[in-house]
């Protein structure tokens, strides 16, 4: 007999969402308890404590508080549930997978204004996705590993085809499930055996403000050039290439920002053009510098939709600000010990970022380094 039924998750369905809304996250992690949870989703430690889901959520929305993303954690006993209202860091990839890494992960994201989402990673391997709504397409290293309980839960197309005219005006696309984000956390209940009950959400929970940047994630497979012959030029480079270009290229960043004599930063990038492994803690001097850089970049984007806090900001400060979220994806990205991914995710700046990042010269000689000239 199923542990876990309809009538517990249903609760996530309907105008509003319930206590979590229409915009949150659930990531469930086997054998990780609540403190090592929140820190492998790049919970800040000197902000862990209990909170409400109500004082996250005026931090999500206070220009002075930076617009903090907070998560919390919840035992569920075998299971530990991470809770991201108004957010979704645990349905990306790159902070799943390492999320997962020595156990498993599974994450139902509800998101009424973009894609509804569930992941499923073993061991750092993404083994199964699909946005619900549609779950006749999936990708990862097996697919079809949950196929059975994804029928058995409602997520199956089949039973929405029936009697569909061959020409209907949407074809394919007109075929979904609807509020699939509802028989998606039925599916995670299926694989953990628990899902949260809303009462449990009512009163204070573990809780800590969350900065990708010091996760164990990946910098994102889909940033980097777009050009065909520096992508390929990064993929023939050899490491140590690979390593001097992304080193340069921070450094070069960190100078036209004004920001290369931050204590730390020459050193770190430094040690990671060696290939030396390189951790900047929160706590950290240079941990520091990068949580303000991080905080204004958040200032300047979310106060756009802020109405008592968009003239907060000047033009130029508000390009500056955002600049500063540029560099802070570089620079993570330089210190990442795979050289490639970190040399691609470093040159986004230089290729597609703002004109003030962008120089064709240097680009040309980026270039011209990873093809072997001198």
């Amino acid at each position: 007999m199923l542990k876990v039924t309809h009538d517990g998750v249903e609760w996530i369905d309907g105008d509003g969402g319930g206590p979590l809304g229409e915009i949150f996250c659930l990531t469930f992690l086997k054998g990780v308890d609540e403190t090592e949870a929140l820190s492998r989703l790049g919970g800040l430690p000197d902000t862990l404590r209990p909170r409400t889901l109500e004082e996250a959520g005026e931090a999500f929305t206070s220009y002075e508080a930076g617009y903090a993303e907070f998560a919390f954690a919840l035992n569920l006993g075998d299971w530990t549930v991470l809770i991201e209202p108004n957010g979704f860091q645990g349905s990306l990839e790159e902070p799943l997978t390492a999320l997962s890494r020595g156990t498993e992960a599974v994450a139902v994201q509800r998101h009424d204004y973009a894609d509804h989402a569930f992941r499923y990673a073993v061991d750092g391997t993404l083994v199964t996705a699909f946005e619900p709504t549609w779950p006749d397409h999936r990708w990862g290293s097996e697919p079809d590993r949950l196929l059975g309980q994804m029928r058995a839960v409602g997520l199956d197309l089949a039973a929405y085809d029936e009697g569909d005219d061959e020409d209907d005006e949407y074809g394919d696309e007109g075929d979904y499930v609807p509020s699939a984000y509802v028989p998606a956390l039925l599916l995670a209940g299926l694989i953990t055996g628990a899902v949260p009950h809303p009462d449990a959400l009512a009163g204070e929970l573990p809780c800590a403000e969350i900065e990708p940047w010091f996760s164990a994630a990946s910098p994102r497979r889909t940033h980097g050039p777009t050009d065909p012959a520096m992508i390929a030029a990064l993929q023939a480079a050899p490491p140590d290439v690979l390593r001097a270009v992304a080193a340069r290229e921070t450094m070069r960043l960190a100078s036209v920002l004004g920001l290369d004599a931050t204590p730390g930063l020459a050193e770190a990038v430094a040690a990671a053009e060696r290939g030396e492994p390189v951790t900047v803690s929160p706590g950290s001097e240079l941990g520091t510098h990068v949580r303000s850089w991080l905080r204004r970049a958040r200032q300047a984007g979310g106060s756009l939709n802020d109405p008592f806090a968009r003239t907060n900001l000047s033009d130029d400060e508000r390009t500056a600000a955002n600049m500063l979220g540029w560099f802070t994806d570089a620079l993570n990205a330089a210190l990442w010990p795979d050289p490639r991914a970190a040399a691609r995710a470093v040159l986004r700046p230089l290729t597609q970022g703002p004109p003030e990042l962008r120089d064709p010269a240097e680009e040309t000689a980026v270039l011209h380094t990873l093809r072997g000239g001198a």
